[in-house]
C-alpha cells in the first residue's frame, strides 16, 4: 500500500484531495448516499426496514456514512460509503477474503470477525475515493436466514444495489 501517494498531487487536473495518515481520503465519497439512494424496490424485495443512520468514525481516520436495515427474523445490513479503498481493505481489515466482481466493479468479500466467524461478512465494492460497504450480520439464531451463507446474502444485495450507482462514481 502506498500511503499518502498520489491522491493529493492533483496531476489529473482535478482539485487536490486531502488524505489522512493512512493514505485514505479524509472523507467517504459523496457520489452516493445509501440512506436516500438505495432504491425502495430493492429494500422491499429483500423485506428490509430501515433502522436509521449507521455513521461511524474510527480514531485512525477511517469513516463510514450510511444507514442500517433489518429483515424481521433475519439478517441486518449496514450499507455505507467509506473512505477505505479496496487495497486498504485487503491489507488491513479482513481475513478469509475473496475477490469478486459486482456490477462490473471490483469487490472484496470477507469475514470481519474471527469470533463470530460466518455470522458476519462484509462486501466492499470499489468506488472512486473509497468503497461502498455492505456489512451483513446474520446470526445463526435468525429464523429466516440463519442457515444461509452470510457472504452470499451480502453479495446478492450488492448485486441489486450497485447498478444504481451513478456513472463515474
Amino acid at each position: 500500500m502506498a500511503v499518502g501517494c498520489g491522491a493529493s498531487e492533483g496531476d489529473s487536473g482535478e482539485a487536490a484531495k486531502s488524505v489522512n495518515s493512512l493514505g485514505l481520503e479524509t472523507s467517504p465519497p459523496e457520489s452516493y448516499h445509501p440512506c436516500a439512494d438505495v432504491p425502495q424496490g430493492v429494500l422491499s424485495s429483500e423485506r428490509l426496514r430501515g433502522t436509521g443512520q449507521a455513521d461511524a468514525d474510527a480514531p485512525d481516520g477511517v469513516r463510514w456514512r450510511g444507514c442500517k436495515w433489518v429483515k424481521n427474523n433475519g439478517y441486518s445490513v449496514s450499507i455505507r460509503m467509506t473512505n477505505m479503498t479496496l487495497p486498504f481493505v485487503r491489507k488491513t481489515f479482513y481475513t478469509m477474503g475473496r475477490e469478486a466482481t459486482v456490477g462490473g466493479r471490483s469487490a472484496t468479500i470477507a469475514h470481519r470477525s474471527e469470533a463470530r466467524g460466518p455470522e458476519v461478512c462484509t462486501v466492499n465494492v470499489e468506488i472512486k475515493g473509497g468503497s461502498l460497504e455492505f456489512d451483513v450480520d446474520n446470526p445463526r439464531s435468525s429464523l429466516l436466514t440463519g442457515e444461509l451463507d452470510t457472504c452470499e446474502l451480502g453479495l446478492a444485495l450488492a448485486e441489486k444495489v450497485v447498478p444504481t450507482l451513478p456513472a463515474g462514481a
